[in-house]
């Protein structure tokens, strides 16, 4: 499994979901993961429905967005994540191959619920998640043990995550820039 954003959040939810808990293969820095993210997520989220919610009045629905990200935003934050993380070929292969089966299997499973409006629709955005998770779990119990030995989270991974996920020009510039393009595209359909 490649260390790219997808990955890296998974980690830190699955790290987060265990709080402080001290594992044996689990380096402490990964545990200090969550501290270092604190409210930024939050407040990309926030800044996301300021701009193209309230602002944009996007009106494109959560497939129009999953297709911008997986066309526009994940490629190249995904190259640079690999590039700063150092991960291996194997890895970025298993990654993109578990990867774009968990995509085909949303965009089959859950295509209606990703016809829904993006903004201003929280109990769709809930549905189309829980549809996304469900979709994907056969998926990922089927990689599991490859998907797990080819981790091998390390202090030195760990430390890198640390990096990127404090890397102030990212949470401030560069993650809102997309978000930014994308309120563009909306106001340009509006």
């Amino acid at each position: 499994m490649k260390f790219s954003i997808p990955s890296a959040l998974l980690a830190t939810a699955t790290l987060s979901s265990f709080g402080n808990a001290a594992f044996p293969n689990v380096p402490g820095t990964c545990l200090e993961i969550p501290q270092v993210l604190g409210q930024k997520p939050f407040k990309l989220m926030q800044y996301f429905h300021t701009q193209v919610c309230e602002k944009a009045n996007c009106t494109a629905t959560i497939n129009q967005h999953n297709q911008y990200l997986h066309n526009n935003v994940l490629p190249q934050l995904i190259q640079d994540v690999n590039s700063k993380l150092g991960v291996s070929a194997s890895e970025q292969a298993l990654y993109n191959q578990t990867s774009t089966q968990i995509i085909a299997a949303v965009q089959k499973g859950c295509a209606a619920e990703g016809n829904k409006p993006l903004c201003n629709n929280p109990e769709g955005l809930f549905n189309y998640g829980a549809c996304a998770f469900k979709a994907s779990q056969p998926i990922l119990e089927k990689q599991v043990k490859q998907l797990s030995s080819s981790v091998q989270l390390t202090e030195e991974k760990c430390q890198k995550i640390k990096q990127l996920d404090s890397d102030e020009a990212a949470w401030s510039k560069t993650l809102p820039g997309y978000i930014d393009r994308f309120a563009a595209l909306c106001e340009k359909d509006n």
